[in-house]
């Protein structure tokens, strides 16, 4: 993927300015930045939710723009902060309309490598057993593991995810990084995560990108750029910097 000059803003008010980004495939990716920062947006207008006033986005040397909605479809996959789900639909069923991009038109019905896929996806997320569980009655770390499935379904080639452990607890968000991690590495994924908190970053992302004011003002990888100087200068936050197994954690000042 390769980002190059990206600017985006409602009216004459700038929200992304000459954003410039690459990443390859095997990469796990972390957006870092204050609240406000532009994260969110950076990533509505990678998932061409929204159209950027200038610059040039391409996903594997292709336009993004030249994209049809179901070439987009098994090229990104996307798992966002929270989804609701009004109908009583089980995980399979769930799972399944993941492969609706792959269907002719729209009265076809799904394959048998479809249903294939879908049982491939739920033993390689080991959540087989939730198979005829209606979704609604799952935990939230389990049904974060559910939608992870679902952008995984279609087969894509970046994955993209919006936030995905801040609203589980230390157990389930340390096992959703692993997972990710894990995937990005086995399915040679190119995997973007917008995520808050800094130590997980620390621990699980190959590289950081930390943005300011809608630029990205530093990119590298934790241990370049975990330093009292930088988090200041992006967090306005005092705090201390520990190493530990070769991570870096933040502790953050009372004072």
């Amino acid at each position: 993927m390769c980002v190059k000059d990206l600017s985006f803003g409602y009216d004459k008010s700038l929200i992304l300015e000459n954003i410039n980004l690459s990443a390859k495939s095997g990469e796990f990716i972390g957006i870092l930045g204050a609240n406000g920062s532009g994260k969110s947006t950076l990533l509505k207008n990678l998932l061409r939710l929204i159209e950027p006033k200038s610059g040039i986005i391409k996903i594997n040397d292709k336009p993004l723009k030249k994209y049809t909605l179901k070439e987009l479809a098994q090229t990104i996959g996307f798992v966002p902060q929270k989804s609701a789900i009004s109908m009583p639909l089980s995980v399979f069923d769930i799972l399944l309309m993941g492969r609706f991009s792959y269907l002719k038109n729209s009265f076809e019905n799904y394959s048998n490598m479809d249903i294939k896929k879908v049982n491939e996806i739920m033993d390689l997320l080991k959540i087989s057993k939730f198979k005829d569980r209606i979704a609604n009655s799952l935990s939230g770390g389990e049904f974060q593991r559910v939608l992870l499935a679902r952008a995984l379904i279609s087969e894509p080639k970046a994955l993209f995810l919006d936030e995905p452990t801040s609203a589980l607890d230390l157990h389930y968000a340390v096992e959703m990084m692993k997972i990710c991690k894990n995937l990005t590495k086995k399915l040679n994924l190119l995997s973007l995560m917008v995520i808050h908190d800094l130590n997980l970053a620390s621990m699980f992302c190959d590289r950081l990108i930390m943005l300011k004011d809608g630029k990205i003002c530093y990119s590298g990888a934790p241990r370049e750029l975990f330093k009292k100087e930088i988090l200041k200068e992006i967090y306005c936050l005092d705090c201390k910097i520990i190493e530990y197994n070769g991570s870096f954690f933040v502790i953050a000042s009372k004072d």
